[in-house]
């Protein structure tokens, strides 16, 4: 695997990452290089623990039980107690799911499938192998009031004031909560990053119907529109967690015959070229998984891509959450706009909303309190 991706800088739990992305190079289906390449490793605690950071370590237990791979008896007592967790936690969340896609639909409101416990029943040999932290529904931007409200009948409730005001002009979802429960991220555009917006109308519209093992109905994206949401979310998260990467392998290799000049026909369309192509490159060089491209379908800005390439070493060496991080993720998003003015409008609202919410901290009683968002 290329050394172009580092997600960490410390050599062991570099080579660590690696090895889990060999690893993954090999499923689903090439479980003989799967053994062999186990046969080589010496530290499966270093291993899980890098899995579990990616959010593939239900995926690779699997696998290893499928070949009777012997872990040492403290991992795996270790592994079995967290999995069991996950696996309590994916059927809390696959009841609410259930329960807010069934509301909405009583309320006349087509709510489509984002992620979520679903794109594991569709995609993984087992649903709970696909970790999820959380339900994602997209429905169109003229149906949100509807769809809140109806959700709010619930228990849920969600952001007010200057922020809940933000997240609808600025953002593509809003977050839901309510007490003892997952969160609901309810989508009302298809994406926003890069400096552009992807309405969610065109995408809720174009939905299939997809009816589950037990007998339930659920829209779900066309999966050349999937392909596009899944590649720009693990672009805007700086590829960060190796399973949105394999969420892609494996929409690939479920769907043989997706459209793939669709895909960038809609890119295009959509100025998000580079953000596509560079999650291409990801998963080629992180899980070998080389797309097919047409010659007349190519990133805007290859100079661009290669920076922002480079400057994830830099993001990813940073203290979490620390501002040096937080400014390196606005410059690796302003690298992969496709045009020129997309850059100048992110980087103005970026560097307004800061100066904006830097002042009301300072100046409370001279500002507008939406600038608190």
């Amino acid at each position: 695997m290329s050394r172009l991706w580092p997600m960490n800088l410390r050599p062991h739990e570099l080579e660590s990452e690696r090895l889990v992305e060999r690893l993954l190079s090999t499923l689903p289906g090439d479980l003989g290089t799967l053994r062999h390449l186990c046969a080589k490793v010496q530290d499966w605690d270093a291993i899980l623990q890098s899995a579990s950071k990616h959010g593939v370590l239900a995926v690779l237990y699997h696998y290893l039980t499928e070949l009777q791979i012997a872990l040492p008896p403290a991992v795996n007592s270790s592994l079995k107690r967290q999995l069991t967790l996950e696996w309590i936690r994916h059927l809390a969340l696959r009841a609410a799911f259930d329960e807010a896609v069934e509301t909405l639909r009583a309320a006349g409101v087509r709510a489509v499938a984002l992620k979520g416990p679903l794109i594991g029943e569709r995609l993984y040999a087992t649903p709970f192998l696909r970790p999820s932290s959380d339900v994602d529904l997209l429905v169109a931007e003229s149906d949100l009031d509807r769809a809140q409200n109806s959700l709010e009948s619930l228990g849920y409730y969600g952001e007010t004031g200057a922020l809940a005001r933000y997240y609808r002009e600025n953002h593509h979802h809003i977050h839901l909560t309510r007490p003892q429960g997952p969160t609901l991220e309810l989508h009302f555009r298809a994406a926003t990053g890069f400096g552009v917006i992807v309405p969610s109308e065109e995408f809720v519209a174009h939905a299939l119907l997809y009816h589950s093992p037990s007998g339930q109905a659920v829209w779900i994206l066309t999966p050349e529109d999937e392909f596009f949401y899944l590649a720009l979310h693990a672009a805007r998260h700086l590829f960060s967690q190796l399973i949105w990467l394999y969420d892609l392998k494996l929409l690939l290799l479920r769907n043989p015959t997706l459209d793939r000049s669709a895909v960038w026909t809609k890119a295009r369309a959509f100025s998000t070229t580079n953000a596509l192509g560079l999650t291409l490159q990801a998963l080629d060089h992180r899980l070998g998984v080389k797309v097919p491209r047409d010659h007349r379908f190519t990133p805007r800005h290859r100079l661009r891509q290669r920076i922002a390439r480079t400057l994830l070493r830099v993001i990813n060496s940073q203290p979490p959450s620390s501002r040096r991080e937080t400014v390196g993720r606005i410059l690796f998003r302003l690298l992969l706009c496709d045009r020129p003015l997309s850059s100048a409008w992110y980087f103005r609202h970026r560097l307004l909303r800061f100066v904006r919410r830097r002042a009301q901290r300072c100046f409370p009683k001279l500002t507008p309190k939406r600038w608190s968002a």
